[in-house]
């Protein structure tokens, strides 16, 4: 209780929001959306042969096919924040490490993605093409590119926009962006400054975040990429390249800087080999730390967002100010990175897993609040007007009609987010917000990589765990 008032008096001291110092806030904010967007561009040129390699279909024998899906997977399991804390030690502090961090990410998560399309296509096509003759790269050419192509760039634009996210996070370990600036304010205690910050945060996100999604919907509904507006996509393709180019001026990289920083990587390189397990025990009990905050914050999400997820809902609740309000906010929770708001806890309630509990408990709230909403605005709505027919109140309707039908859809849900909050809570620890990322921060500034790559291992192979056992439980539900 004393720390929710901590926290009120805090968001008291952010209001009104300042920005000072515009030009560096507008430098620093294009800088982030630019570590984004190279960040998926790199890493999404690598994934197209990754994802061809692991899918069964493409894949030119089993040993390739595990030893690709294996990497794929292992590059997933590690939170993006843990690469850029070790790359920043390599190449400085500065935007590159954390493009490359972003790079390796994108393609853990594309690679994934890419191999279960290709997996899923249609074998017919391929099939009349091999039975006329045609060779591996016609069919490739003919039958499987024109299947994956919407597929793919609806992929690129996801991990662009989460990517953009991600960067503003990276900040707080060094990596270039807008984060450095915010964390920067926090430990300096100008808290308008941090509100101004947080303002400007929550725009270029939700912009990203609307344009994204509306992209990925003409993708889906073939309004782009269709035969008929050829010309169309490659004006969008040609634009998007000229942009991309011209954004480089926003990032202060020289080729001394890379080539030097993969000299320092190599040694940093043969420290993580060592693997000293001598403390064992202590990361073993930092994970399930980690764990029960991910489990705890999951738990109040659930529960904040039941409510909320029933009222943002046009077809229960007929108030457009209601549900209009609850969803700019939940937009809102949304829109911060859980990093970010365990800043803000720090500071408020003081350093340990409480902080990154209430992180956690509100960042998801934002992603569980809409996917309720959006099941129930989906639902088969004649079993609610039988109820109401009969003269049924709100709450009885609700009880006998509408949580049997969206059950299944929840309990899917908030595994794959638990799932999701296990990562996030790893690196809690990196702004003291609990777990093993504390630990781990304390042991890459002594240079103890051999410690580091332990724990590393140890969040690997907790999360490969979780994914198992998370997936294996979603099937069963759905």
């Amino acid at each position: 209780m004393e720390g929710f008032s901590n926290s009120i008096a805090l968001i008291g001291e952010m209001i009104p929001p300042k920005i000072s110092g515009v030009e560096n806030i507008i430098n620093l904010t294009v800088q982030t959306i630019v570590i984004g967007l190279w960040g998926t561009i790199i890493g999404s040129f690598i994934s197209l042969p990754v994802g061809f390699l692991s899918a069964r279909n493409t894949s030119p024998n089993l040993l390739i096919y595990y030893i690709f899906r294996g990497l794929v997977t292992f590059l997933r399991s590690i939170p993006e924040l843990l690469y850029a804390l070790v790359l920043v030690v390599s190449f400085g502090i500065g935007p590159l490490p954390g493009i490359i961090a972003l790079a390796i990410s994108t393609v853990g998560l594309l690679g994934k993605f890419y191999s279960e399309a290709i997996e899923s296509v249609d074998t017919r096509p391929l099939e009349a093409l091999r039975a006329t003759g045609s060779h591996s790269i016609q069919v490739f050419r003919y039958a499987i590119i024109p299947q994956i192509l919407p597929s793919f760039v609806g992929y690129n634009l996801y991990l662009l926009d989460h990517n953009i996210r991600v960067a503003i996070v990276l900040g707080v370990v060094g990596a270039g962006g807008l984060g450095i600036e915010l964390f920067s304010q926090i430990r300096s205690f100008n808290y308008p400054q941090v509100g101004g910050i947080l303002v400007v945060i929550l725009i270029v996100v939700s912009i990203i975040d609307r344009l994204s999604a509306k992209l990925r919907n003409d993708i889906y509904q073939y309004k782009l990429l269709a035969y008929h507006t050829k010309t169309k996509d490659v004006m969008v393709l040609v634009t998007i390249f000229i942009l991309s180019l011209l954004s480089l001026k926003f990032l202060p990289i020289d080729t001394s800087e890379l080539i030097n920083g993969f000299k320092n990587l190599l040694p940093l390189l043969g420290d993580f080999l060592k693997l000293d397990f001598s403390e064992l025990k202590t990361y073993l009990m930092l994970m399930l730390e980690t764990i029960a905050i991910a489990l705890t914050g999951t738990t109040i999400a659930v529960l904040l967002s039941v409510q909320l997820g029933m009222l943002m809902a046009r077809n229960l609740v007929n108030n457009a100010f209601i549900t209009n309000l609850l969803r700019e906010m939940v937009n809102f929770l949304r829109a911060i990175p859980e990093l970010v708001l365990a800043l803000i806890f720090v500071s408020a309630v003081g350093l340990g897993p409480f902080a990154g509990v209430l992180a956690i408990a509100l960042h998801t709230t934002g992603f569980l609040a809409k996917f309720y909403s959006e099941i129930v605005e989906d639902l088969d709505y004649r079993p609610i007007e039988a109820l109401e027919a009969v003269g049924a109140r709100l709450i009885q309707t609700i009880r006998h009609a509408i949580i049997p039908m969206i059950l299944p859809l929840f309990n899917s849900y908030n595994l794959y987010i638990l799932d999701r909050n296990v990562r996030a809570a790893t690196v809690m620890g990196v702004v003291g917000a609990g777990g093993i990322g504390f630990e781990l921060v304390m042991r890459i500034k002594l240079f103890e990589f051999d410690k580091v790559s332990a724990m590393i291992l140890v969040i690997v192979f907790t999360l490969l765990i979780i994914d198992y056992f998370s997936a294996y439980l979603r099937r069963r539900f759905m």
